[in-house]
């Protein structure tokens, strides 16, 4: 066994083929999941005007009733 002091370690990694491992990345979910889903976005986003618009017209609604009371 050596003593003495320890020996550099060459930690060297091959990156040959990192360039190749991000781009096919970039394609493990399918062009057409990635449309459904910004298609789902943008409904959700409609419907969230849609409930926020029915939430304040029912506020408007409730504080016409106390008036009539």
């Amino acid at each position: 066994r050596d003593e003495g002091p320890p020996r550099e370690i060459q930690n060297v990694r091959d990156n040959s083929k990192d360039g190749e491992y991000w781009e096919a990345m970039t394609r493990i979910i399918p062009q057409r999941t990635l449309k459904l889903w910004d298609a789902l976005g943008s409904a959700l986003l409609e419907y969230h005007k849609v409930l926020t618009r029915r939430s304040e017209l029912f506020s408007e609604a409730t504080a016409l009733q106390r008036q009539n009371s």
